[in-house]
């Protein structure tokens, strides 16, 4: 059970933290830390004073200092198989470690917290007489190859303080170990817009079409493929469908070859007048709303904030199930879970949650209901601020 609020100390000096996110764009990750960090700061003015450090050039640069955090840039290289990138991995790690160690001791930061697992930054920057550090696992390491996934899962175990695990799923990765747990990302807890009117839904279908939303960045592996292919055979069975994308491609080539092949494969079936490609959406919480269902079938989620934003937001739910999604609803009450990579059942869902108006409605308010319950503040960000504090050694 979480610390109650009244009993945790205000410091004469908030107590610095650096988070460090390898991201390039604003991703889901980077945007569940905000959502937690935002909660925390809210309830516990002048306790922590958390500090971001990014790649350099990152477009989430700007978002993030919107929120009125402080920003570092460190040039950060990711492993991958291109060979420029490997020759220049092992000596930028230890360069980056040592300007992680040398920028938390300038800026009086007693706390690495790593948004990104496979950053072994923080690891070697401990080694090297660093501060403390929590990890983050925000993907499924069993999908990385068995070397790499065994070097990140065996460093973060051993040299972490905490490691946090945003699932059971993901928490399957790593071996029994007191520094390893579970700490769910929070729902949003605010609301912008209002819930449609009953009668909104029942307008919209008298027109004669059903709204499909997709909220994903143009990543190979992130289902808007899966999503095509199951939208043609479900849009034969049923003109009327819409369906609407929405994601960036956080200015990678690859992500917009992926995009442009989409949109050929929709193209091809003939159905550019039913399907639409937009860019990075504004207001999530409306475009949620506005929609008869939520559709996410990636090929591997740790947790999915897209999901759970669904449920919390009152939107119909059909996901792939492809790890984090399984454990955020229940199949059949308040949502609906396909096999991975099964287009044919991804298909006869939406035909079948489309036909049903009062199903629908149905899994909204289970959703809704419970998203409420299972990722309250006391199971999410007031458990990452225990984490903060026991790490620190305040309680």
């Amino acid at each position: 059970m979480s610390q109650p609020i009244a009993s945790v100390p205000v410091p004469a000096q908030p107590h610095r933290i650096l988070v460090v996110d390898n991201c390039v764009a604003l991703t889901g990750a980077l945007k569940a830390i905000l959502n937690s960090l935002r909660n925390i700061r809210i309830e516990h003015p002048g306790l922590f004073e958390f500090e971001f450090v990014l790649p350099t050039g990152s477009a989430a640069v700007g978002p993030v200092s919107s929120e009125g955090y402080a920003v570092h840039t460190l040039p950060w290289v990711e492993i991958s198989k291109r060979p420029k990138d490997l020759l220049r991995y092992g000596p930028m790690l230890l360069r980056n470690s040592w300007r992680l160690r040398t920028l938390a001791k300038r800026r009086g930061a007693k706390l690495v917290h790593l948004n990104d697992f496979f950053n072994l930054a923080g690891v070697v920057g401990k080694w090297l007489g660093g501060p403390r550090l929590l990890t983050h696992v925000r993907l499924l390491p069993q999908n990385f190859p068995g070397p790499l996934r065994q070097l990140w899962v065996g460093a973060d175990t051993r040299f972490a303080d905490r490691v946090i695990c945003v699932s059971e799923a993901v928490k399957q990765a790593f071996p029994p170990a007191d520094n390893v747990l579970v700490v769910a990302d929070p729902i949003p807890e605010r609301e912008k817009h209002p819930l449609p009117a009953p009668d909104h839904a029942e307008g919209r279908a008298r027109e004669g079409t059903l709204r499909l939303l997709y909220l994903a960045n143009y990543i190979p592996g992130k289902g808007q493929d899966h999503a095509v292919a199951a939208f043609t055979e479900a849009y034969r069975q049923n003109p009327r469908l819409r369906l609407h994308f929405f994601g960036g491609d956080m200015g990678l080539e690859k992500n917009r070859e992926y995009r442009r092949g989409l949109e050929a494969q929709v193209r091809a079936a003939g159905l550019q007048d039913v399907v639409q490609f937009n860019g990075f959406v504004q207001d999530v919480e409306r475009e949620i709303k506005a929609a008869d269902m939520l559709l996410n079938f990636s090929e591997t989620e740790s947790f999915s904030l897209t999901c759970l934003d669904a449920l919390f937001y009152g939107t119909a739910l059909v996901a792939s199930d492809c790890g984090g999604p399984r454990e955020l609803f229940e199949h059949g009450r308040s949502g609906l879970l396909v096999p991975n990579k099964d287009r044919a059942a991804m298909a006869r869902a939406i035909v079948e949650l489309a036909a049903d108006a009062d199903r629908r409605t149905a899994f909204a308010a289970a959703g809704r209901a419970y998203v409420r319950h299972k990722f309250s503040p006391d199971h999410t960000y007031r458990k990452l601020r225990d984490v903060y504090l026991e790490v620190l050694g305040i309680r």
